[in-house]
């Protein structure tokens, strides 16, 4: 016993090997990325949910064609959204890594949790032409050197079998973090911040737009009303993680 934990603690110096979220070594459990407690404790999205804006709903909460009680009102432009998890403890510490450390490996990881949930417990509309990422501002990929939402959507567009476009929707206004932001300013700040720069990509196909994580739904609802305007029949959204209501 004693052996095992010098020889894991010598794995350890020579191949760091651990998990990502509780950074419990994995040598033992022979696991990549996550230790077998870290995924299970995943807060994933099952039961009812809104058709509209994909949040989890209570068993006896009121659902109408047009989603649910809360989204009603904020005349979302995309067509339904999709969420495989809450943003909140291990995911949240994946994505934290995966966008800030600037660890593009944890794509991996991340994209398998999002595609092994929703080809099981949420099936994705079977109607997709096209998908499509919510795209970063020139100067914030420059910096982090990848957008997260393009490589999750590059599995997704394997996965699915339909052909991803690369570089036609554009953030073309650097806009601030929608998360520092109170409500009432963050549709102000992504309004007018994307285009379209190849509208026969989208025209007359109903689109898939993937991002990372979903908080009020002002951003992809903005990326909808471009995708639209150019032409698109339907957008839907898929993301990794979506905040609770109770969040935003």
């Amino acid at each position: 016993m004693v052996l095992k934990v010098y020889l894991e603690a010598f794995l350890n110096l020579l191949y760091p090997h651990h998990c990502f979220s509780c950074k419990k070594s994995l040598h033992r459990e022979g696991a990549k990325y996550l230790c077998e407690s870290c995924r299970q404790a995943i807060s994933y999205i099952r039961g009812i949910r809104c058709p509209r804006c994909g949040v989890g709903l209570g068993e006896y909460s009121l659902i109408g064609r047009d989603g649910c009680m809360e989204c009603r009102g904020d005349k979302l432009r995309f067509d339904g959204a999709l969420s495989a998890t809450y943003y909140e403890g291990v995911i949240k510490e994946l994505i934290h890594q995966f966008k800030y450390g600037r660890h593009d490996f944890l794509v991996n990881p991340l994209a398998h949790t999002l595609l092994e949930f929703v080809g099981k417990d949420a099936p994705l509309p079977s109607n997709i032409d096209r998908i499509v990422a919510v795209p970063l501002h020139w100067k914030k990929r420059m910096e982090r050197g990848f957008n997260q939402a393009e490589l999750l959507a590059s599995r997704v567009a394997r996965y699915m079998r339909v052909d991803l476009s690369t570089g036609g929707l554009q953030r073309v206004k650097e806009t601030l973090s929608q998360s520092n932001l109170p409500y009432p300013r963050r549709k102000e700040n992504v309004s007018d911040a994307f285009a379209v720069k190849r509208p026969r990509e989208f025209e007359g196909r109903n689109v898939l737009l993937v991002d990372d994580v979903l908080t009020t739904g002002l951003t992809a609802s903005e990326c909808a009303r471009v995708l639209k305007n150019a032409g698109a029949k339907k957008v839907y959204v898929l993301v990794l993680a979506r905040s609770k209501r109770d969040q935003v």
